[in-house]
């Protein structure tokens, strides 16, 4: 029996069944585009209960987790919409501040590669990291991509 099947029929154990199966490979993924675990938790929960209560809209003409990852991809940009709206406006510019951060040499020998380039994807706009995190990490393609976030083909190559 799909997932999707069993919330229906059994709401809490479909349920369970989601998060056991899904609720890690969301995290992660949320966690790369949020670079905040608070948040990325936040999103998950809310993306699952949406999910889960929605779980009649969904058509079958998709990937179950593409379903569950645009839900997720909605709530974010809803999220980043009313935090842009409250932003405040500042008339200055800031002060500058000496960069007391590590050596980039040094910074560059301490960390393995891997963690180089998650945080160097981390620095990336949100319009750029998604589409990454989406192909490098979930293995989606190109065009499941360019569906998932609405945008043409040769955009989401662009971002790539």
């Amino acid at each position: 029996m799909e997932i999707w099947e069993e919330i229906i029929t059994d709401e809490e154990k479909g349920a369970r069944r989601l998060v056991a199966e899904y609720g890690d490979r969301l995290f992660a993924a949320t966690r790369h585009i949020t670079q905040n675990a608070a948040d990325a938790e936040d999103l998950v929960y809310r993306t699952f209960s949406h999910a889960i209560e929605k779980i009649k809209a969904y058509n079958g003409k998709c990937a179950f987790f593409s379903w569950i990852y645009a839900i997720m991809l909605n709530f974010r940009r809803s999220d980043l919409r009313r935090k842009a709206a409250n932003a405040l406006d500042f008339m200055e510019e800031l002060p500058e501040k000496d960069d007391l951060g590590p050596d980039p040499a040094e910074a560059l020998a301490a960390d393995s590669s891997a963690e180089l380039i998650r945080r160097s994807i981390g620095l990336l706009p949100e319009d750029l990291r998604v589409p990454l995190v989406l192909y490098y990490y979930e293995d989606n393609s190109v065009s499941a991509i360019a569906a998932l976030l609405g945008i043409p083909v040769g955009t989401v190559k662009y971002r790539l």
